[in-house]
């Protein structure tokens, strides 16, 4: 079956929840994880997520932020993943942000397309960190084959335009895609607008895993038990 990932906001909706939260993906056996590290412009995310990283920027700093980090890391054994968006990694110079962050196992940059990859890719290399690639169902042929080469050990399918939430629908076109991409060196995930059994259902019958980040933090601003019962119903589509 099918590979979850699940995306957190770091420290939301505040540090001991994000930690709590952490445990919870640990038990109840998800894949990887999503640590969300929050922006003044978070382009790609939806009303939720841009409200999450508002709050989050106003109660801590970046130091509080790699700790949460780090804490996580020694509390989930899965593979972790860092995402954020260009302007934090350059305002704190590319090699210097990669030395912050060292142990995950990737960065995603959600604003920068394939062809700038190069600029960043470098300095995470350095330390030992992959820079994720995203394809999209405005992808063509020859973008796929450039995503492949040199992708990690995942690339992230962004399943519709726009940001982060709404619903979640496949096309033929896009599952298409999908299929050229699978089978050829790295796992494909399905991320956007996935929420329910459904959903991971449907991504996981036509790609390598799913990832859900709206849904997930919505949960958890509910209360840690609540996001516990939401991951405990996802992860048995997958058991």
């Amino acid at each position: 079956m099918g590979k979850l990932g699940i995306y957190l906001l770091v420290n939301y909706p505040s540090a001991e929840s994000f930690i709590r939260a952490v445990k919870v993906c640990e038990e109840r056996g998800v894949d990887f994880l999503e640590v969300g590290f929050p922006f003044s412009d978070p382009v790609a995310d939806g009303d939720l997520l841009e409200r999450a990283s508002y709050e989050t920027l106003k109660r801590f700093n970046f130091d509080d932020f790699t700790e949460s980090l780090q804490e996580a890391r020694r509390i989930f054994k899965g593979r972790v993943y860092v995402m954020t968006y260009a302007n934090v990694v350059f305002g704190m110079g590319i090699n210097a942000f990669a030395k912050r962050v060292e142990g995950i196992t990737g960065i995603i940059l959600a604003d920068v397309p394939l062809r700038e990859i190069w600029l960043f890719e470098k300095g995470f290399k350095k330390q030992g960190i992959n820079l994720v690639r995203f394809l999209t169902p405005e992808s063509r042929a020859q973008d796929i084959e450039k995503a492949l080469k040199g992708a990690g050990d995942f690339i992230y399918f962004v399943s519709k335009r726009g940001t982060t939430g709404g619903d979640f629908t496949l096309d033929e076109e896009t599952i298409g895609k999908i299929g050229l991409a699978r089978g050829r060196g790295a796992d494909v995930y399905i991320g956007f607008g996935i929420k329910e059994k459904k959903d991971v259902d449907l991504a996981c019958s036509v790609a390598d895993g799913a990832i859900i980040g709206t849904k997930a933090v919505e949960g958890l601003e509910k209360g840690v038990e609540a996001f516990e019962g939401y991951i405990k119903g996802l992860r048995a589509v997958n058991e």
